[in-house]
């Protein structure tokens, strides 16, 4: 082997310990791969990378908003209006009165006058009476009524009628009279009969007064029957002057003309005197301690078939004035107060024992 070839081959020893040539051998291919993993190592932070899953693209979407505490309370409004509305088309609507047009867009007046109560009087009496300016079955003596009653059945009420009130009117004094009597004394005339006692009035009328009595209580039916008493005396003085005396039953004939009443005296007649009986329960509507008060009040009432009036009482304050419709039977009044109750109104029957004087009508 010449100097040379011995050169060439410690080169390329020396060039293949050093890996300075190109692997052409499986063997140095290997060991080639073995030295570039132990030489050419990662850093740490490259040896934990990952990649990561590439984004589908999407549109772009609006940001969202905090609600604050107006858009929640707008929110709870809307939905309130939304069930009242679902609601109120799911109930079923009355149909709308088609003689009110418009009324729906016109609020009423807060000045409208409430709706009136009807009060209509119709006599119980009239369907069998006798008597009576209201009766058309009245005689032509019983229809203009002295004692200025409407209606009187042709039976008389035995035994639920009552009680009454009697009107006296002034004794008249006959010659007799005149020539017996003691004139200087002042007289009266008291009524007798039952349990209450004697109940006196002024027998003659003064100049100027009502010649008209009436009785400050009440006569129950039974003192009717069994018999009142009138007896003129003196006044302050027990001695009967005069008197008399009869059984009376409330027949169409006596509450249209009234009681002629003869005082005697030993057979000699000295004066003569009307009385009359009169239902006596009023349907009171209203009281007041002044009267116009009680005519406003009237304006809340549609009456037919009897006149209101107005009466002053004995009472004070608030109770001074009455409005009343009557007097009535007590049938009668007791069917035209339910009347008034049937329509949400107060009335109450009285016997009118505070009155005074005459009413004033009110039309």
């Amino acid at each position: 082997m010449s100097r040379k070839t011995d050169d060439e081959d410690v080169a390329l020893r020396a060039l293949r310990e050093g890996d300075e040539l190109v692997p052409t051998t499986e063997a140095e291919v290997e060991r080639a791969e073995g030295m570039l993993q132990r030489d050419s190592a990662l850093p740490d932070d490259l040896r934990t990378y990952r990649t990561r899953r590439p984004r589908m693209s999407q549109p772009p979407t609006a940001p969202r908003r905090q609600l604050g505490v107006t858009g929640y309370a707008v929110a709870v409004v809307v939905g309130a209006l939304a069930a009242g509305t679902a609601v109120h088309w799911l109930e079923p609507q009355l149909p709308t009165s088609v003689t009110s047009a418009g009324s729906e867009l016109v609020k009423p007046s807060a000045s409208a006058r409430p709706r009136s109560t009807p009060l209509s009087f119709q006599s119980n009496c009239e369907k069998s009476c006798c008597a009576g300016s209201a009766c058309s079955n009245a005689a032509e003596g019983l229809r203009a009524c002295p004692s200025g009653i409407r209606c009187a059945s042709c039976a008389a009420d035995n035994v639920n009628g009552g009680p009454y009130r009697m009107r006296l009117g002034s004794v008249i004094l006959t010659e007799q009279g005149q020539k017996l009597l003691p004139l200087t004394a002042p007289l009266e005339l008291c009524i007798t009969g039952g349990a209450a006692g004697a109940v006196c009035v002024p027998a003659l009328g003064e100049p100027g007064s009502d010649p008209w009595r009436q009785l400050p209580q009440v006569t129950p039916l039974q003192d009717l029957l069994t018999g009142p008493s009138v007896e003129l005396r003196k006044r302050g003085d027990s001695t009967v002057l005069a008197s008399w005396k009869h059984v009376v039953s409330p027949t169409a004939d006596l509450l249209c003309k009234g009681l002629a009443v003869a005082l005697n005296n030993e057979g000699e007649t000295l004066g003569r005197l009307s009385i009359f009986i009169e239902p006596t329960h009023f349907v009171e509507l209203s009281r007041a301690a002044t009267v116009p008060s009680l005519l406003e009040a009237l304006t809340h009432y549609e009456v037919a078939g009897t006149e209101p009036r107005v009466y002053e009482s004995s009472q004070t304050g608030s109770r001074r004035f009455a409005l009343v419709l009557g007097p009535f039977d007590k049938a009668d009044a007791e069917a035209l107060r339910w009347q008034a109750l049937d329509h949400g109104a107060e009335a109450n029957v009285s016997l009118g024992l505070d009155f005074v004087g005459n009413p004033r009508p009110v039309r």
